[in-house]
């Protein structure tokens, strides 16, 4: 049976395109049956409209964020956080779609500690295949834990570090604090800016994660497996 992905996006979509493409092209087995965004405006929506259209798919994109669902009275959302009714509706969704494996790509909010419980990173696993929510990062981990887009390679660049790079690591409670399951290494040019370092982390990130996620999900399959057995 072919894994099954749910995507969480929050702008252009230009990973899930890629990573939906190779898809189409054969290089993975892995078939996107969802998107969760939580931007109103975001490109992502166009862009799987328009992938549905080429390919003849049936991905579902639904907008789920504060203001489809928003605080209760008196409850306080610090920014880049999860109101607790939209976390329940991720949750909801996710466990009802029984996926394989639920991949962050450019989500950017703080995922709720509900929703890491069920798919992420718990600390009495013994095992990274116990869990099935992974996030792709545009730098190398730790060292860039916490940073975001340009700022990653700002502060690569500010440091004299001799890589940028992309990693693929499970979701635990904290911002890009669980364990790392892959990662590439961007050697820093002369000349780079952050601009242009960013351009070759990400374009290192299309090639790459189909195949990284791809190799987890069937790691994790034998896990379970001898688990059960």
């Amino acid at each position: 049976m072919k894994p099954r992905l749910a995507i969480l996006a929050s702008g252009e979509g230009t990973t899930a395109e890629a990573f939906i493409r190779a898809g189409q092209r054969g290089d993975t087995a892995c078939v996107v049956e969802l998107v969760i965004c939580n931007r109103k405006q975001a490109g992502i929506f166009d862009r799987i409209k328009r992938l549905n259209q080429e390919f003849g798919l049936k991905i579902k994109v639904q907008l789920i964020n504060s203001v489809t669902h928003p605080p209760a009275a008196g409850e306080t959302v610090r920014p880049g956080r999860q109101t607790e009714a939209e976390e329940a509706a991720i949750l909801d969704i996710l466990k009802g779609g029984n996926f394989d494996l639920i991949a962050q790509m450019g989500y950017m909010k703080l995922t709720g500690p509900l929703i890491v419980r069920e798919f992420g990173w718990r600390t009495e696993y013994a095992s990274v295949y116990q869990a099935r929510l992974v996030n792709t990062h545009p730098g190398l981990l730790p060292e860039t834990m916490g940073l975001y887009g340009d700022q990653i390679q700002r502060y690569v660049l500010d440091n004299d570090l001799p890589y940028g790079g992309q990693s693929l690591h499970v979701v635990a409670d904290g911002y890009d604090d669980g364990p790392v399951i892959a990662e590439h290494k961007v050697p820093v040019e002369t000349g780079d800016t952050p601009a242009s370092l960013f351009e070759r982390v990400q374009a290192v990130e299309k090639q790459f994660l189909p195949h990284d996620i791809e190799t987890f999900i069937m790691a994790r399959r034998e896990y379970l497996k001898e688990s059960e057995s």
